[in-house]
């Protein structure tokens, strides 16, 4: 398992991936800065607060980088498939579904660190501009960390389960656009289901039962179609 967990490292190219994760935060500093100064400086605009914008940071995370596993799925997984290459490494005296188990775990962790980084990114540039600036309506407060932490936190645990589902439809399909899409209509519904929550984030129940589906259909699919090869 070490072995094959240093040879799909070196596949995965960890720095083009860690420079996109750079510009997905910068990219949200950009668009957090256009809102603040926008909602600052127009005086038909309440003024965004702590709150809102944490919730924003939160959309804006939650988007980039599960659309973003999608594409490495695709990449890393599904276009294997499809372009045979995956023959190749099958036919190494290797175990298939570890191969596979493999990337779905570093595409996993990859997910969870670069969304982490970019919720302490963001959250501390927005303390940092309201503090230069006065960007946002009230001032920070620490109490504001006992909400943001368990949010983040949950957030960071459901979309790392859910890089699982591009996997799964893309798998059943063979096809890369359909683990694309996927992540979007993941995105949707998973907005749909937060948007009840007075947290505006995953109840441990709804957690555990989104843990709990995606775990089976997942072993579903490393069952019957890991060693198809079309």
């Amino acid at each position: 398992m070490t072995h094959l967990l240093k040879l799909e490292l070196k596949k995965f190219r960890i720095m083009p991936n860690v420079l996109f994760s750079a510009a997905a935060i910068l990219f949200c500093m950009l668009f957090l800065t256009v809102s603040m100064v926008d909602s600052m400086t127009d005086p038909q605009q309440t003024k965004d607060d702590f709150e809102s914008t944490f919730l924003v940071i939160g959309l804006l995370v939650m988007m980039l980088f599960l659309i973003y596993a999608s594409v490495l799925t695709a990449r890393l997984i599904i276009g294997e498939y499809n372009q045979r290459t995956i023959t190749i490494l099958f036919s190494c005296p290797i175990n298939r579904r570890q191969l596979i188990a493999v990337k779905l775990i570093i595409i996993m962790v990859f997910t969870a660190v670069s969304m982490l980084a970019g919720y302490v990114c963001l959250c501390g540039y927005i303390v940092a501009a309201d503090y230069a600036f006065d960007m946002l309506d009230g001032a920070f407060q620490p109490s504001f960390l006992e909400t943001w932490i368990p949010s983040a936190l949950v957030c960071i645990a459901a979309c790392a389960i859910l890089t699982l589902w591009p996997f799964i439809i893309g798998m059943i399909r063979k096809s890369v656009p359909a683990a694309i899409i996927t992540s979007l209509i993941t995105i949707f519904v998973r907005q749909l289901m937060i948007s009840k929550d007075f947290a505006y984030r995953e109840s441990v129940p709804q957690l555990l039962l989104i843990a709990a589906v995606t775990a089976v259909f997942t072993f579903f699919t490393f069952r019957k179609k890991i060693l198809q090869v079309y």
